[in-house]
């Protein structure tokens, strides 16, 4: 593996836990085949006429990969070999059409198998769109409903987390507080799920769901939290004064743990760290109008600091910013010489060696050097 690279796989797929408790597709967010947006240009018809003619080879092409719908064409296969196809079906893209819709509920009414109900219910959740392009939002909410209250649990998840991801619809919570209840979603289902539907929610909803996560101390619900955090730079914006003072004290009470062997350097630790180190310095400097990176050196400068926490949150790419002002007797340089001192007493593991390097030629990089 290149040593640019020591991170990068290990953040990808930790990545996952912020958005799925499972291993299964994330309902309702895999991105659809879209058309470029048009360029219309002056013509003797003028521009309503290009968009007139623009609209209707885009419903002729519309039409026509419809009549090879692969859903509408779906015939049941009872068990997995089923369930396999109905996820290939949603893995390539399932069109948000009328047909796609009245099919999925054809097969729904059918009697179809538990394993094809638990790929069916993925399917409803991505037919489903803020602007009903299926002309059937409605009655996909009404199946995935039926399929919430399925006697099998892996049906009743399944269909659950699709309805969860749809966005916060009212009573959204509510149906979700059920699930958990009777034991058909886990903690780390429910506490997860109510993360990332928070910033989606009302104010006084919000509120609320925030002080729920906050209360519950779930780790999964802080991995979630840290990771919208930091891959939306805006989303801070979405919550109330009172939601961000209760997910700073959750992420302060929710700090990761390393192995309790000083020697072992776990990537998978080192990724949800740094991610949480960084989530929880954007919070707190958006309450004390603090820089961000002043304040996560402040953080790993502290006496006592595991110098694992400094190499973990140095490989990450945000702190490029930080290792460009590592000189020598800066705050920033005695991080780098921390995390040094750190490896040369490894010097077996060859992860925190690769690790050593890599911050030195990413320090190198920033200064312009090969």
């Amino acid at each position: 593996m290149k040593k640019a690279g020591l991170l990068a796989v290990v953040a990808v797929a930790v990545a996952g836990i912020f958005y799925w408790s499972q291993t299964q597709p994330l309902p309702g967010t895999a991105p659809q085949q879209s058309s470029p947006a048009p360029v219309f240009h002056r013509d003797d018809r003028g521009p309503s006429a290009a968009a007139a003619r623009y609209a209707t080879e885009i419903g002729a092409a519309r039409d026509k990969q419809d009549s090879q719908n692969p859903l509408a064409s779906y015939v049941p296969r009872p068990g997995i070999e089923g369930r396999n196809e109905l996820d290939r079906i949603f893995a390539q893209s399932v069109l948000l059409t009328t047909r796609s819709a009245l099919a999925a509920h054809a097969l729904l009414k059918a009697g179809i198998s538990n394993d094809e109900k638990i790929a069916l219910a993925r399917i409803l959740g991505r037919l489903y769109s803020p602007d009903n392009l299926t002309g059937y939002n409605s009655d996909l909410l009404l199946d995935l409903r039926t399929l919430i209250g399925d006697d099998n649990k892996d049906v009743a998840r399944s269909a659950a987390l699709s309805f969860s991801r749809l966005g916060y619809l009212p009573g959204s919570d509510a149906l979700l507080k059920t699930a958990f209840d009777s034991r058909v979603l886990s903690a780390d289902d429910y506490y997860g799920e109510l993360a990332h539907m928070a910033p989606l929610a009302p104010a006084g909803v919000q509120d609320e769901l925030v002080s729920m996560i906050r209360s519950s101390a779930n780790p999964y619900a802080a991995d979630i939290l840290a990771g919208s955090i930091n891959n939306d730079p805006s989303i801070l914006r979405s919550y109330s004064e009172r939601s961000i003072a209760n997910i700073g004290e959750f992420l302060r009470n929710s700090e990761p743990r390393f192995a309790s062997a000083t020697g072992d350097f776990g990537l998978t630790d080192a990724v949800r760290y740094a991610n949480w180190l960084r989530a929880s310095a954007k919070v707190d400097s958006l309450s004390h109008g603090t820089d961000l990176d002043t304040a996560i050196v402040a953080q790993l400068t502290l006496p006592g600091t595991d110098p694992r926490k400094i190499t973990a949150y140095l490989l990450m790419p945000e702190a490029s910013s930080i290792l460009s002002s590592a000189l020598l007797g800066s705050p920033a340089g005695g991080l780098v010489s921390a995390s040094n001192q750190y490896a040369a007493q490894y010097p077996g593991n060859m992860i925190l060696q690769s690790a050593a390097q890599e911050i030195g030629q990413r320090i190198g990089r920033s200064r312009g050097k090969p």
